[in-house]
């Protein structure tokens, strides 16, 4: 049994095959997330999201800190707070799906949520970019696998979709403050 946020997941889907025009074919992330609704999906047994909600408080903090990434190309982390209704404070900018790449976001920082009402959701999910100015996110071999480390810390391990299945794409840690 799987939760994030106020959803309790039990339907998993286990890595397979697709048979397309009598072709057998490897399905990839975004393939099993759409025959699973959209729900976590079963890769050699752990468990992996699209996406991940946390609880938030008003004026809570987040603390990011990025691992590693590998690849020639951009990654990132982008979030939404109450469905974009409510919005994050960093640096003094109040924004509402603010996005955070490895490459130029600090190593470590953090940002203060500010949800609709008293309680929200944040809602987030990697993000890449390839070889043009086109940010993408849940398409390919997307996925994360999110580990809980302790009371409000999370390792998140992410696959960008470009390529095969590879949750050292991203390694980041979320630490709720």
């Amino acid at each position: 049994m799987f939760q994030d946020g106020h959803r309790t997941m039990q339907k998993l889907t286990h890595l397979e095959d697709l048979v397309i025009k009598g072709v057998l074919k490897k399905m990839s992330l975004s393939e099993m997330f759409m025959k699973n609704k959209g729900e976590a999906i079963n890769i050699n047994g752990s468990l992996v999201v699209m996406s991940q909600r946390l609880e938030v408080k008003t004026g809570q903090d987040i603390k990011i800190e990025f691992i590693r990434s590998k690849n020639d190309y951009r990654q990132g982390i982008e979030f939404s707070l109450d469905k974009r209704k409510g919005y994050i404070e960093v640096n003094k900018q109040k924004i509402n799906s603010p996005v955070f790449w490895k490459n130029t976001a600090p190593s470590t920082f953090i940002f203060k949520c500010f949800p609709k009402k008293e309680i929200g959701q944040i809602n987030l999910w990697n993000i890449w970019q390839y070889t043009d100015d086109r940010v993408d996110a849940w398409i390919g071999n997307a996925g994360i696998i999110v580990e809980q480390e302790g009371e409000g810390i999370f390792l998140f391990r992410c696959s960008s979709g470009i390529g095969d299945i590879d949750f050292e794409d991203l390694v980041f840690r979320l630490i709720l403050i």
